[in-house]
């Protein structure tokens, strides 16, 4: 294979002063790392500038796959660079105030390439230095060394042929420098990068296959090695994976104002090969919300403005779809809540027929919809035009607003995901013709697990004593079915009682204004503190400072009620004693006495009671913490659940194959 840079014979010199190369030769072959070392001064940066074709040389000639790149004018020597070098130099040279997305997007957009992929690319970029997890934090808010992967990212997003560096690990730890060389290693070897890199360590020289000194302008060869061979076959390195399942997600909203349950789903769909798009009913661009999103799937929403579009031009974009639209309007019957008016079923089914074209377009097998409503029912849709199949989820709070388009969705689904036992229950029972397999049991899955070394000292001792305050926390968002007014009305009765405390609440909500007024009139002021929204990721420092985590829900006159509050699911993973309401979802993880306490609904005597009985008992939360632990690991086995819809979705795509 013919080598990727040949230099031969390049001299440079400066007026004024003694020429920096003297005849350098140099070969680099598709995927070499090579090395050049040297004393300061000796003209390493000016031999990777000349490489880089910033800089011309005096004399020589320079190849670069396979082109005298000298003959280039200016234009054909910014475009040829831009098209097939990445440079990453000693200081990262990112935009402070803009976020870790924006610093690796700014090549893309000189490059005319279109929003949705520039998404794609740069969350591949970053996973290649594994900093996708940062994707929207600003850059003046990352270490050093993140900031150096950044760059390197930035410099690898638009698969260049060629990667110049020059002393990306200078300014760095031993241990982050180390990190990036073995990623350098696994581009070159596994993505067919070739690469030089001018460093004076020679601990990182060892991790190159070719090793050159610099010295008084000449370059010697101190040790070269044929890179290994690599499958030619193999895809690019930002290159997605080729999916099991063409599958989609149809969300109402994504990502979610709150909670991570949808979220981690999607992730663990994507790592299995099962999710190739994401369709969000409501938005109007494609990251309206991108917080904690980090996933190579550009969010594709309806928004307002497309659907009044899409209602305009329905039959002309609906030309193609292979079932008539009166068949599919007339099997459509009203519902309850947002798709229970003709507005609503209307606002649905043109939210389907978009959907449906975008599936023809990016060739869909499977829709699964996170929800009931409006998402189910636009799956719904798109599945009986295009004859796919598909499945939806039922969540315990949309049961109070189940509508008789339940029952065709139900039968038409491969199967129904039911978040407890008791949504299981309720549907199978409603539902009595339909086999009962068809609602599976599926749990949302733990967000948020503490470290191994964590979980050596339980948390609810570390620090304890007692005579300092107890610390309480609810976490969820602020509506009536969170019973937050039964907690501070408990919490009024506890301070009478002389119990030192602080309650913290988590979360937003329409009922936050009544709370901070209710809890104005019951002087809980200086007891109580409301921290508004707090990003996922900092909320363990929230689980390990409490001592009592406590879920008040109850079931509302309307029959509103909560599910299984992954709040919840977390505190207890934490070993957090809890307190719950006799919820039937509740109950299902929480045994009164052996991991946690139960008291009745509304009762606020009850539930004063139970706090002021472990305020005065640390061992026993630590004993109900440890219990609760392990319950919830035993109850959320993330394996099993992983294994459990993956089965689900190869075997719904399959009766496309079968067809």
């Amino acid at each position: 294979m013919a080598p990727v840079i040949v230099a031969k014979d390049l001299y440079k010199c400066y007026a004024g002063f003694p020429p920096v190369l003297r005849g350098v030769n140099i070969e680099v072959q598709a995927g070499e790392l090579v090395a050049i070392m040297g004393p300061s001064g000796c003209g390493k940066s000016t031999m990777l500038h000349v490489l880089g074709m910033l800089h011309a040389p005096d004399a020589g000639s320079l190849e670069i796959l396979g082109t005298d790149v000298l003959t280039f004018s200016r234009e054909q020597t910014a475009a040829f660079r831009r098209g097939n070098m990445g440079f990453v130099m000693q200081s990262s040279n990112l935009f402070e105030h803009s976020t870790v997305f924006e610093n690796v997007e700014f090549p893309l957009i000189y490059e005319n390439v279109p929003p949705q992929e520039r998404w794609e690319r740069v969350i591949r970029a970053l996973d290649l230095v594994r900093l996708s997890a940062r994707v929207h934090y600003r850059s003046n808010r990352l270490s050093g060394g993140e900031q150096q992967r950044v760059a390197i990212a930035r410099a690898m997003v638009n698969n260049p042929r060629i990667l110049l560096a020059d002393e990306p690990t200078g300014a760095l730890d031993a241990r982050t420098s180390r990190v990036i060389m073995e990623n350098f290693r696994t581009l070159c070897h596994t993505g067919g990068v070739s690469m030089v890199l001018v460093t004076h360590d020679p601990k990182m020289a060892e991790y190159c296959d070719s090793i050159y000194t610099l010295e008084d302008g000449i370059l010697h060869c101190r040790q070269h090695r044929l890179p290994p061979e690599r499958d030619m076959n193999a895809p690019s390195l930002l290159q997605a994976p080729p999916p099991v399942v063409h599958g989609a997600l149809v969300a109402e909203y994504f990502p979610e104002s709150s909670g991570q349950c949808l979220m981690e789903e999607a992730h663990r769909l994507y790592s299995a090969g099962l999710l190739s798009r994401i369709y969000a009913i409501r938005g109007s661009s494609f990251l309206a919300d991108p917080a904690g999103y980090a996933l190579p799937l550009a969010v594709r929403r309806i928004g307002f403005w497309r659907l009044l579009y899409a209602g305009l031009l329905l039959f002309r974009q609906t030309r193609a779809l292979s079932h008539t639209l009166w068949h599919i309007w007339r099997d459509l019957p009203g519902g309850k809540g947002v798709c229970g008016h003709l507005f609503g079923r209307f606002r649905a089914f043109i939210c389907g027929v978009l959907l449906a074209r975008w599936a023809l377009e990016e060739k869909i097998e499977f829709f699964y919809a996170a929800g009931a409503q409006c998402q189910g029912t636009a799956s719904w849709v798109a599945a009986r035009m295009l004859r796919r199949p598909f499945a939806f989820a039922v969540r315990a709070q949309e049961l109070p607003h189940m509508g008789r388009d339940w029952a065709v969705k139900a039968a038409d689904a491969v199967f129904v995901r039911c978040d407890t036992q008791e949504t299981q229950n309720t549907l199978r029972a409603l539902f009595p013709l339909l086999p009962p397999e068809k609602f599976v049991l599926l749990r949302d899955p733990l967000t948020l697990t503490p470290p191994e070394d964590d979980m050596e000292i339980p948390l609810s001792l570390k620090g304890q004593q007692a005579e300092t305050e107890l610390c309480l926390l609810a976490v969820g968002s602020m509506c009536r079915r969170k019973g937050y007014d039964v907690l501070l009305r408990a919490c009024a009765l506890l301070k009478v009682q002389g119990v030192r405390f602080r309650l913290t609440i988590v979360g937003q909500g329409p009922w936050r204004l009544r709370l901070r007024w209710l809890a104005l009139r019951l002087g809980l002021r200086k007891q109580l503190v409301f921290t508004g929204q707090i990003p996922h990721e900092n909320m363990p420092d929230y689980y390990k400072k409490a001592d009592i985590f406590i879920c008040p829900g109850i079931r509302t006159r309307q029959g509103d009620v909560d599910g299984l509050p992954s709040a919840l699911a977390e505190a207890m993973a934490f070993g957090r004693a809890v307190i719950v309401s006799d919820l039937p979802s509740l109950l299902e993880i929480v045994e009164h006495g052996r991991n946690g306490l139960v008291t009745p609904q509304h009762d606020v005597a009850a539930l004063c009671t139970a706090m002021k009985e472990l305020a005065v008992a640390p061992e026993e939360r630590r004993r109900l913490g440890e219990a609760a632990r392990v319950r919830i690991h035993a109850l959320l086995d993330r394996q099993e659940s992983e294994m459990r819809l993956n089965e689900l979705f190869i075997r719904a795509a399959r009766q496309i194959s079968s067809r």
